[in-house]
């Protein structure tokens, strides 16, 4: 019954995570502005580990560098 326990929690571990990744592999990361107040946008994380500003937060469908740009998240606000 431990086990069984133990691989429940690792599997809906490993769930939660694949469910944060975009379809093209890109993870999210969080909400984010330029400024301190406006609108806040999903951020999202390639494989090489840039940062990539997307859609509204959250209204991003398929992130990708057609629909998205690089930034540099240190320049900005993380929305609450």
């Amino acid at each position: 019954m431990k086990r069984l326990k133990a691989l429940m929690l690792v599997l809906a571990v490993l769930l939660g995570v694949a469910a944060v990744e975009g379809a093209s592999g890109w993870t999210f990361q969080g909400c984010w502005s330029p400024f301190p107040t406006g609108t806040c946008y999903d951020v999202y994380t390639d494989s090489a580990g840039s940062y990539w500003r997307c859609a509204a937060c959250g209204t991003t469908k398929n992130p990708n560098p057609n629909t998205c740009f690089r930034i540099n998240p240190s320049i900005g606000y993380w929305c609450s």
